[in-house]
């Protein structure tokens, strides 16, 4: 789920503390279990490192296509 108000400057519901800024505005539910303990490092190690091996399969494949 999300919320996005395209021009916040328009928008009435809007409350601000100084002036404000031209642009938008976007709100996302971010849920993420307690970062605080060691298995979770290890974790986001170990998904650092399949992202990375992806990535490489990824440039190769690329390669590969773009030799064709």
């Amino acid at each position: 789920m999300h919320v996005i108000v395209p021009e916040i400057v328009r928008e009435p519901k809007m409350h601000y503390y100084r002036v404000p800024k031209l642009g938008s505005y976007l709100a996302i539910k971010l849920e993420y279990n307690s970062c605080l303990f060691e298995d979770a490092y290890d974790d986001a190690i170990d998904n650092y490192n399949a992202v990375n091996e992806r990535q490489k399969q990824q440039e190769v494949e690329k390669t590969e296509w773009e030799a064709q």
